[in-house]
């Protein structure tokens, strides 16, 4: 890899986050403001218990998230993937704020697993209790386990769809999101991955 070519990621990387950063924090304010939240679970789904050792499963996809782009050796290999997860972003913060839904897990956390691991211990407001249907933990993980396993190869492959259905679980046994929020998120892996990524491919060519 070239200094360039390394410089060129870096970029794509830093658009990335803010481009997400951007559309993460206004859709979540904006879900935010709203007075009616929808109940969109099964009444069993209440009855799952917390798991804490899920935990690291779950955030193990926000790092992953974090050093996805630096897999590519330059802008033209890594837009496609990166760009993906930016519009599932973008199409996802539609649905938070028209469809804001209200968690009916039952737990002692207020805020989530964002607030209290994260949010609350550092003293900062919590800018992730809101955005969660579609699920993006289950959008980007797919499209991580995807585009990793296009790059090297089949093995690598499916190691990434196992995890990525390992991560799917995680969000539920931690009470991030119920099971249409999971589904959600896989459909808009699937519609994104047929649609928006061979089009950034194509642009980047």
């Amino acid at each position: 890899m070239t200094k360039n070519s390394r410089a060129s990621v870096i970029w794509v990387a830093l658009a990335y986050y803010v481009g997400f950063l951007f559309l993460w924090t206004v859709s979540h304010e904006l879900s935010n403001m709203r007075d009616i939240r929808y109940p969109l679970y099964f009444a069993w789904e209440t009855g799952i218990d917390f798991h804490g050792w899920a935990v690291p499963l779950y955030f193990s996809l926000d790092i992953a998230v974090i050093l996805f782009p630096f897999l590519f050796r330059s802008w033209r290999d890594a837009f496609a993937p990166v760009g993906t997860l930016l519009v599932q972003t973008a199409i996802a913060a539609i649905f938070f704020v028209l469809v804001p839904i209200e968690p009916g897990y039952i737990n002692d956390m207020n805020t989530g697993v964002w607030g209290v691991y994260l949010y609350e211990p550092l003293g900062l407001d919590n800018f992730s209790q809101w955005n969660h249907a579609p699920s993006l933990h289950i959008a980007y993980a797919f499209t991580l386990a995807w585009a990793v396993g296009i790059r090297y190869g089949k093995t690598v492959m499916a190691i990434g769809l196992l995890w990525a259905t390992v991560v799917s679980i995680s969000t539920m046994l931690v009470h991030e999101h119920h099971l249409i929020c999971v589904l959600g998120g896989f459909v808009l892996f699937l519609f994104t991955i047929v649609t928006v990524y061979p089009w950034l491919q194509r642009k980047a060519t």
